[in-house]
């Protein structure tokens, strides 16, 4: 039983005999009953001034009384409170008559002479009806209450239905007026909105932080538009939120857009994109517009956001992808393979530059079709010259950044940047122990061939490269020239010669110096004494 059921059930007693009014309100037990006599009258004419003032739930009257008889108690009553119930008492005589009147309206009848009893069981049957009624009107009013508040919901998911797919226009326009959209339902266009890299700057968020931004983000845009003109605004996923509303003229929506842009960059640390379709005449072409306003956001690609892009101003612009320059893509190949991440590079700002200044702008799809192809073409390029293994995670990277909705044209140029300088680094590196082998192989040759002249030339040929290629890169490695080196390493050995006491023409013979002379020379300048000096310096003794 609802709250409303538990208020007593109040009762009016008429008839022109007095004793029997007073009988019945004497010797029922009215508190048993659950209800309360809230009035005696002995006429019809104080019968309806005490029933419009005291408001009755049950009526209990007498069929012939003098002034208003009971019928015409019946039928005023009803029209005063349709809710209420009359029950008639009648004599035998008028029983056809009271029958009647049951089927204009009265509730029941009781037929004389009666019993207490008899009243008793028809009051309590006047209760359970007037019971019944009140919790149909409690759950008539809780269903009213429930679909007051949740027609914001079914504004919003009407909304939804009607900018994805087709509409009949009496469906709709039957639909429209249940749910008292305030707005005409003619001359409508859709903004698309799209909080710029909202994802990535609410992750430290917590999820009350993140609904009171989107709250205020649409509140501002609400409050906005209602400034020119009226409109809905409903959330269609994290970071995007629709806006149908009335334009007067196709120019009217880009107007509300940008002032919309305006007011969320001032007063909020957020910037918006949006997207405008074009005005429809009436609701069944809002999936139209809405369409069109999809397309006009992704121009964003081009921007990086904040801005306002127009179905009328990039209709007319799109462009069906086309592949990569092939000799351009063989120059980006040939840089990267080479290492040479300054061409390559210059070679992607060149491609965004031309694509971003392009009139008209192609079709966002062709920009990201285009760096997906450029990607792909860089991968294979590092693949033939360093291991898979290496670059799984630089694969993983493009095919992660790939999955990225809506990516921009900027974030698409700095992804491919990035790609070049850590594919440029692998095979540098690669480059590098390849080096670093061939220099090896070099520096054991010249270490067992000390005793010979040994020129650039001769230790080249052992690692079949040309001299001039060779001496670059022995000193890009050892950061030595090549004679250098070999100066180094032969004086080091005629160190440890001269400390195991061997004579200093010997040892001139066995690191290729034909003149003892030369050597001491050479050997001064490298050690800043003679061959005689340092052997009197470790050794203490001298030799010739």
């Amino acid at each position: 039983m609802t709250p409303g059921n538990n208020r007593t059930v109040t009762v009016i007693l008429i008839d022109d005999i007095r004793s029997v009014v007073e009988g019945i309100a004497a010797e029922l037990d009215w508190e048993q009953m659950g209800m309360t006599v809230c009035g005696k009258a002995f006429d019809g004419e104080d019968a309806m001034r005490m029933i419009e003032r005291e408001r009755p739930d049950v009526i209990l009257t007498d069929i012939r009384m003098p002034k208003l008889d009971g019928l015409e108690v019946s039928r005023k009553a009803k029209e005063m409170l349709p809710g209420s119930k009359v029950l008639l008492m009648t004599g035998f005589t008028d029983f056809e008559y009271a029958q009647h009147a049951v089927q204009l309206g009265a509730f029941d009848f009781i037929a004389k002479p009666f019993s207490l009893e008899q009243v008793r069981e028809a009051l309590l049957k006047a209760k359970r009806a007037v019971e019944m009624d009140r919790g149909r009107e409690s759950e008539l009013r809780d269903m009213k209450l429930k679909v007051k508040e949740s027609m914001p919901v079914l504004r919003q998911e009407f909304f939804h239905l009607l900018i994805r797919h087709r509409a009949d226009a009496d469906e709709a326009r039957s639909r429209w007026e249940f749910l008292d959209i305030d707005m005409e339902p003619e001359r409508l266009t859709v903004l698309l909105l799209e909080i710029d890299r909202f994802a990535e700057e609410s992750k430290e968020l917590s999820i009350r932080e993140v609904e009171l931004t989107r709250f205020a983000l649409q509140n501002i845009v609400e409050e906005t538009i209602s400034a020119y003109t009226k409109g809905i605004v409903f959330r269609e996923s994290l970071d995007r939120f629709v806006v149908v509303m009335n334009t007067a003229t196709e120019a009217h929506g880009p107007l509300i857009a940008e002032a919309c842009r305006e007011n969320i960059e001032q007063y909020t640390r957020f910037t918006i994109s949006i997207g405008v379709g074009g005005c429809v005449p009436d609701m069944t072409g809002l999936s139209l517009s809405y369409d069109q306003a999809v397309l006009s956001l992704s121009y964003h690609f081009y921007t990086g956001g904040n801005g306002v892009f127009a179905y009328q101003d990039v209709s007319g612009q799109r462009m069906m992808p086309q592949s990569f320059a092939s000799e351009r893509q063989q120059e980006l190949v040939f840089s990267l393979q080479s290492g040479n991440r300054e061409r390559a590079l210059a070679l992607l700002d060149a491609v965004y530059e031309e694509l971003s200044a392009a009139v008209p702008l192609p079709d966002p799809e062709y920009g990201v079709s285009l760096s997906y192809e450029i990607a792909f073409t860089m991968l294979r390029a590092f693949q033939e010259k360093v291991p898979y293994a290496q670059l799984a995670e630089l694969d993983a990277g493009v095919r992660e950044w790939r999955m990225a909705r809506s990516p921009s044209l900027q974030e698409l140029h700095s992804h491919l940047c990035s790609l070049c300088l850590q594919g440029c680094s692998l095979i540098e590196r690669g480059n590098r122990s390849e080096a670093e082998k061939i220099v090896e192989e070099a520096i054991r040759y010249i270490r067992g061939n000390l005793h010979q002249e040994l020129t650039v030339g001769t230790v080249a040929r052992q690692v079949h490269l040309s001299g001039s290629y060779f001496a670059n890169l022995f000193k890009k490695t050892t950061g030595s020239t090549f004679n250098q080196f070999v100066t180094h390493e032969k004086m080091e050995r005629a160190k440890k010669l001269l400390l195991e006491d061997l004579q200093v023409q010997e040892i001139a013979e066995s690191l290729g110096y034909m003149e003892r002379r030369y050597f001491s020379d050479v050997f001064k300048k490298h050690t800043e004494m003679t061959p005689s000096e340092f052997k009197q310096t470790y050794m203490g003794g001298g030799g010739k």
